[in-house]
């Protein structure tokens, strides 16, 4: 990431800000900068977080881009190969765009890799022309007369949500739905993705606002700003970098063995929202199966309503077989470098980080550290449903060798979940009630999580599996 003569003064005198650019800068062998991790304060307090392409989409829990900044400056060389497997809104990918590195980007969902996609994209001014002219001639000629309107609201979500999408406003949406498509029929297939984007964003901030009639208003200044940002970025990024990005399952990635040289990601929080439910307007418009990403979305809030020990087995299971994935495709002596959040279930504390570092002592990775940081919920990446969760862990891990077991090896994923399911299971026997804030339940219905997770570990080969 460079910086302007101006942006370098505001720096000057003790910025912590220009001082952590200065330390990921150096170049160190590998101890040394095992060494540097400790120099960084993690926690970024006041630091730029959003900057050039990242701005282009909001996105529930993203991780602010110093975590894979950092990585990617101390561990890796220019043009190596940064993977991110569950790569949501492209942090880890913007990242490694900027800094002259090749990445690869892998989520389930198509909303996460359509602006991952586009954020990493760089686009002509001339195209941008036609863009700009196109728009004109939509705003100058705006369909209002209701066509598939009322189509379109029949097949809106069952939600209160849905109350502040007018007619006004999807025949707007449609409008630029429509002039989109013109762009793609015309050749522009790059446009047509950064316009979708802009478009997704603009009815994430009607949904964020509760509403609004300057549909037309909010998406060309929407792409206006995406266009500034992109054309500040082309100016950085003079080798423009290869940027592979796949909508797929990170449990069985569609990646080279022994050819990643840094994995960098944040999985989803177990049992802390579902990305689907978040995403369902946008991916509506832009033509998107939400119910296939709700099928497979990995530690969904709607999953095992009933016994909500059943979805942490599950979880487990997801995050043991996308770890081994990990581990096939990176590169002996490489660092996997995973972000994960405590959780909470049935009031009881879910230490994520520990569950990460067992099952990777199982399958070829050794520990490094593991960094405790605080998240500054007022910053723009946080998100209401996940308000709770405030610090968050760092598992740096290096793999030692490649597994003995692969990611569809069911037993051998049931058996690792079952001992820490077990373990889990005595560790609420001695202690209940871990994670409780505001009104505290009652004894009796917090000795009830034993029979639970009891019930739990006897599906767990059942739940364990992948969904087909």
């Amino acid at each position: 990431m460079l910086y302007d003569t101006k942006q370098m003064a505001l720096f000057e005198g003790g910025n912590p800000e220009y001082e952590y650019k200065e330390l990921i800068n150096k170049r160190h062998n590998f101890p040394d900068a095992v060494e540097m991790l400790s120099k960084i304060d993690y926690d970024f307090k006041d630091f730029t977080t959003q900057y050039l392409t990242h701005t282009f989409h909001s996105y529930p829990a993203r991780f602010i881009p110093q975590i894979p900044l950092t990585f990617i400056k101390l561990f890796t060389e220019e043009q190596e190969i940064v993977l991110d497997p569950f790569c949501g809104c492209g942090t880890t990918l913007v990242e490694s765009f900027l800094n002259n590195r090749k990445s690869i980007g892998n989520d389930f969902n198509p909303l996460a890799t359509l602006i991952s996609k586009v954020k990493t994209t760089l686009i002509e001014d001339t195209q941008f022309r036609y863009f700009n002219r196109k728009l004109a001639v939509m705003k100058r000629y705006l369909d209002l007369d209701y066509r598939r309107v009322n189509e379109k609201i029949n097949n809106l979500p069952n939600r209160k949500i849905s109350a502040i999408f007018s007619k006004t406003v999807i025949s707007k949406l449609e409008a630029i739905r429509e002039t989109l498509l013109e762009v793609k029929e015309e050749g522009y297939d790059e446009l047509f993705d950064f316009g979708r984007v802009a478009l997704s964003s603009t009815i994430w901030s009607l949904v964020e606002n509760d509403g609004g009639i300057d549909v037309d208003d909010l998406f060309v200044k929407k792409v206006k700003s995406m266009e500034k940002e992109l054309s500040k970025t082309a100016k950085i990024v003079e080798k423009n970098p290869e940027v592979r990005v796949i909508c797929g399952d990170a449990r069985k990635l569609e990646v080279q063995s022994d050819s990643i040289d840094l994995v960098v990601t944040s999985p989803p929080y177990v049992n802390a929202l579902d990305y689907y439910r978040v995403h369902m307007y946008n991916m509506l418009w832009l033509g998107m199966d939400f119910d296939l990403f709700r099928k497979h979305e990995i530690g969904g809030h709607s999953h095992f309503i009933t016994n909500r020990f059943r979805l942490l087995s599950e979880y487990l299971g997801d995050m043991l077989r996308s770890m081994i994935e990990m581990n096939r495709v990176l590169k002996k002596d490489k660092l996997c470098v995973i972000v994960v959040g405590n959780s909470s279930v049935e009031y009881e504390l879910i230490e994520s980080h520990i569950f990460f570092e067992e099952m990777g002592d199982k399958i070829g990775f050794t520990p490094i550290k593991t960094i405790f940081r605080n998240i500054d919920k007022t910053k723009k990446y946080t998100s209401a449903d996940v308000g709770k969760i405030d610090e968050e862990y760092i598992v740096v891990m290096r793999k030692e060798k490649n597994s003995d077991v692969v990611a569809n090896d069911d037993d051998f994923v049931s058996e690792v979940v079952r001992n820490q399911m077990i373990r889990f299971r005595e560790q609420i026997k001695n202690v209940q009630g871990t994670s409780i804030r505001g009104r505290k339940p009652t004894r009796e219905r917090l000795l009830k999580n034993i029979d639970k997770i009891s019930e739990a570990i006897e599906t767990i080969p059942k739940d364990t599996k992948i969904k087909r």
